[in-house]
């Protein structure tokens, strides 16, 4: 059962995202000595590096524990405008010291998109040994209007895809057209899923996702943790159809 918290006036909606990974991170890092989180790109991302710019969140986790990771990148060099790498470092890595640069897993693009994808999960593999997929102890989701999460957009064949951690494609209908992306599999085996989904254009699709059942037309309603828990973080516009 998925918890949904809706903030009508947006006066709560960075602390309410903020207790929650610092206190995921903390019960983590307790149980298993770190704390593994996937950032997506767009507004989610945004709203978590803005959470963390307050102090009673900074200051409350143990950044140096983190492992970071990225549900799906562009696939464009690190430092270009359209990395989802580059908007986490922006917002968060270079605002937080004790964040140590090899907990910090991405993309290294060598224009060979497949083995570059293949990389990116032995990357992957080293730090969940053992493990038919990971356990990530928190994934951050956004939603696009379509639907889509991560680089898994609707009705595409990677919704199939049951053996990979990454996939790739070349065919995104949204510019760039080459990414990397988590598997749904590796979505649904997270402890923790956070989607953080913003504005009215989102409300429909928020709304099927939530109410009515999973379908590859709306890749975030597949969204179901095996063993963990589903949050949905919704502003006004996004709640307004449920």
């Amino acid at each position: 059962m998925a918890q949904i918290s809706t903030d009508k006036d947006n006066g709560q909606y960075l602390n309410r995202i903020g207790k929650l990974v610092t206190e995921v991170a903390k019960e983590s890092v307790q149980n298993h000595g770190y704390f593994s989180i996937a950032f997506s790109g767009g507004s989610a991302a945004t709203k978590i590096c803005a959470a963390f710019q307050k102090d009673e969140y900074s200051q409350a986790t143990d950044f140096s524990k983190w492992k970071i990771f990225f549900s799906d990148e562009r696939y464009v060099e690190l430092e270009h405008p359209d990395s989802n790498y580059k908007a986490i470092k922006d917002g968060l890595i270079d605002k937080q010291s004790a964040i140590k640069a090899e907990n910090v897993f991405t993309l290294t693009k060598t224009d060979d998109l497949t083995k570059d994808a293949a990389n990116y999960e032995t990357q992957m593999k080293s730090v969940f040994t053992g493990q038919e997929f990971p356990k990530f102890d928190l994934i951050v989701l956004g939603m696009g209007p379509d639907g889509h999460i991560c680089s898994l957009f609707p009705n595409h064949t990677l919704l199939e895809e049951q053996t990979k951690w990454i996939g790739y494609l070349q065919d995104s209908p949204k510019p760039p057209s080459e990414r990397i992306t988590f598997t749904m599999n590796v979505v649904n085996n997270a402890a923790n899923v956070v989607f953080i989904a913003t504005g009215e254009a989102k409300a429909e699709n928020v709304r099927r996702a939530v109410k009515e059942e999973p379908t590859k037309e709306i890749p975030a309603s597949l969204v179901k943790p095996k063993k963990g828990t589903l949050y949905w973080f919704l502003d006004a516009g996004s709640s307004s159809k449920l």
